[in-house]
């Protein structure tokens, strides 16, 4: 029989109770405010395609396979919101997942905003988010690789 691994043994109570750095703690607020700002956008996008709540004409979208803003919003949600979710969730937990997980989620966030800038039309937010991005990607790729034990 494997012995395994509670709550109470020193490996789970090292990774629970050790405070955390300010590096992870910026991360997690990186993490958990991208996935609101996400989630919330994309629902206002999907329960009103014509972009009225966010005030977003649905004209930029000329260039896309989209005639309205429901299904951009639907993927918003899902995906970005959907996945910084789960990567701060599991960045909170410090499970061993959550390394490889965030960098994904920020490069990919960071390519989202370079193809929107391309595709549709630059706004600010779009810098603002591709920075929010790279620093989840920078920030992540500088905790300790041991720091996450689950």
């Amino acid at each position: 029989m494997i012995p395994r691994r509670t709550a109470h043994s020193p490996a789970a109570n090292a990774r629970t109770t050790s405070p955390r750095t300010r590096a992870e703690r910026t991360l997690l607020g990186l993490e958990f405010g991208t996935a609101a700002a996400a989630l919330g956008g994309g629902i206002l996008l999907a329960v009103r395609p014509d972009g009225a709540f966010l005030h977003a004409d649905p004209h930029v979208l000329r260039r896309t396979p989209f005639t309205d803003w429901r299904l951009p919003g639907l993927l918003l949600a899902a995906g970005c919101g959907g996945g910084y979710l789960a990567t701060g969730l599991l960045q909170l937990r410090r499970h061993r997942a959550a390394r490889p997980l965030a960098v994904a989620a920020g490069a990919s966030l960071v390519g989202l905003e370079v193809w929107e800038t391309a595709v549709i039309e630059f706004q600010p937010l779009e810098a603002l988010f591709a920075v929010v991005g790279a620093a989840v990607v920078v920030l992540t790729l500088r905790l300790p690789p041991g720091a996450a034990t689950d």
